[in-house]
């Protein structure tokens, strides 16, 4: 039989062309070959594959996901391989007679090195191979067994833990009794999604018993700062939750809050229709006790993911004294976690947003910092989503090279689907080069999973600006208004609203508002090489005192 694609499972894995070229793919993509050229006649089905490379994901979105993986994954391979790849609405199989699979043990552990960032689900079936497959008279290493767990706890350990404990339920008698289960699962998949926490599984909160675990056992057995819990109570007409937020370490209790569904509208498809609150309160709550807590305790007294989420606070807010205490924060973080992949993530995200702000003495000196931390980030974990996610964030916002920006958010988002920021700045690249709806849709996926925080304004921003791009004026206002609300200086939003007005007295369409706006960029030329767009005769350029 002709040999189309050969694969190495072991050592290093690799996939190459039958010449033994090898073929560059992302780790999604070498993760969903693993996982086919493993399965009996190389078949999985659609829903195994979807739980275990997205198990955070919602069903729509990991099958959506998988969609484009595989279309993606064909391109790669080149017309000939491709052909060995089908799928159906139910399986998705490799034609493993075209297949040359090298299954040599002595080059090594199976899948050697490899990582899957936040896919639980996929960490548990590659550790379930490699114990199949380990070789006996091999000597037991802690590294091997912990290389998926030891670089996620290196980025955790600067994010504020937490857990969320099963639910205590309440109901009238003759009340059927819902999956209550559900609703724990679907607050951990949602804090987790955020982005904004380091949070225990679902399946290890479990172990706590509520009513009689106490906070600091909680704290010490999960490793969590924060726990959340409470019970729900369910009659006919109402399903009533009441939530509560605890410091662990503290040992205190520092809310219990009340959300009230009716009945109706809590289910299979539905679940609980407040999940998206109570992560936006949890995170407003976190966030704001960091930024209080820093104001009153020597900086060397505090924990990581406080210094973390204040530095983050303070640069939202276009203050220059709030930029340098930023920026030193940091510093003292680096200092403590020499090289951390996130710490030098948003080092360079400071670097970024000290320009959007207008604080910048120089674009040319802050876009060097910021890509020199991005380099630095990516040197410690070449897969890491937010550091994609930041040079997609200096092409788009400083360099203007947008095809440049797409290519690193790609990146981002093959890594983690849910990097709300990879997310946002696609959508508001895609508003720059022409694609309105895939733009509106990817800035309202991001605002969906970004928790309210001091970052609300740059997402209503970015959303702003892919609805001005479809020529949806008013609800490109109504995102603008609501960004400028919270942080009223921000010069990106006055710059969006300044287009809606001129854009809307001139009566152009959203092609023409977004040329006007890239007209009004610090900087940027419409005359740019990197792609051509051409002037906007119709439109004088806008005054350069908004910046």
């Amino acid at each position: 039989m002709v040999v189309l694609l050969k694969v190495r499972h072991f050592g290093a894995f690799g996939v190459f062309h039958a010449d033994g070229r090898s073929i560059p793919l992302g780790a999604k993509h070498q993760a969903l070959l693993a996982l086919l050229t493993t399965g009996e006649g190389g078949v999985r089905t659609r829903s195994f594959l979807e739980n275990t490379l997205w198990c955070l994901s919602q069903p729509e979105q990991a099958k959506a996901s998988l969609r484009t993986a595989l279309s993606t994954l064909k391109r790669h391979l080149g017309s000939d391989a491709a052909k060995i790849l089908v799928a159906n609405r139910e399986r998705v199989t490799l034609k493993i007679e075209y297949v040359e699979i090298d299954d040599d043990p002595a080059k090594g552990e199976f899948m050697e090195g490899f990582e899957l960032s936040h896919e639980e689900r996929f960490a548990k079936w590659l550790e379930k191979m490699r114990g199949q497959f380990q070789r006996p008279n091999a000597i037991s290493s802690p590294a091997t067994g912990s290389v998926s767990k030891g670089l996620r706890s290196t980025k955790d350990n600067v994010l504020p833990t937490i857990a969320v404990l099963p639910f205590q339920v309440s109901k009238d008698g003759d009340v059927p009794m819902p999956n209550i289960s559900f609703l724990t699962e679907d607050l951990t998949r949602c804090l987790a999604r955020s982005q904004s926490f380091s949070v225990t599984s679902f399946l290890a909160a479990k172990s706590f018993d509520q009513p009689h675990a106490s906070r600091p056992d909680v704290g010490t057995g999960s490793q969590a700062a924060f726990m959340v819990g409470g019970s729900v109570s369910i009659n006919r007409d109402h399903v009533t939750i009441d939530l509560d937020l605890h410091d662990t370490q503290r040992q205190k209790l520092i809310w219990s809050r009340r959300y009230e569904d009716d009945a109706t509208t809590q289910g299979a498809s539905g679940a609980f229709v407040h999940t998206q609150r109570m992560v936006r309160d949890i995170a407003r709550t976190i966030w704001g006790d960091a930024m209080d807590t820093v104001s009153f305790t020597q900086t060397n007294e505090l924990e990581n993911h406080t210094l973390l989420m204040s530095a983050i606070a303070m640069m939202q807010m276009g203050q220059r004294a709030m930029f340098d205490q930023a920026k030193d924060i940091l510093r003292t973080l680096a200092e403590r976690e020499s090289n951390h992949p996130t710490v030098r993530c948003w080092q360079g995200i400071w670097h970024v947003m000290r320009f959007e702000h207008g604080l910048s003495d120089s674009r040319a000196a802050d876009m060097a910092a910021a890509r020199h931390h991005a380099e630095a980030a990516l040197a410690v974990d070449p897969l890491y989503s937010l550091a994609h996610a930041l040079n997609g964030m200096i092409a788009s916002q400083m360099s203007y090279n947008f095809d440049a920006a797409y290519a690193s958010l790609e990146l981002a988002l093959e890594d983690n689907p849910n990097e709300a920021l990879a997310l946002g700045l696609k959508g508001l690249t895609c508003a720059y080069l022409d694609m309105p709806e895939r733009a509106i849709a990817l800035t309202d996926a991001a605002v969906t999973l970004s928790p309210s925080g001091p970052q609300k304004y740059y997402f209503d921003t970015m959303s702003a600006v892919a609805h001005l791009s479809a020529g949806a004026f008013e609800r490109a206002t109504e995102h603008a208004e609501r960004a400028l609300s919270e942080n009223p200086g921000f010069p990106p939003t006055i710059r969006v609203l300044s287009v809606i007005n001129q854009i809307q007295r001139i009566g152009g369409s959203g092609r023409d508002a977004i040329k006007l706006l890239k007209s009004k960029m610090p900087e940027f030329s419409l005359r740019s090489p990197r792609r051509s767009f051409g002037e906007l005769p119709s439109v004088q350029p806008a005054a350069t005192g908004i910046r």
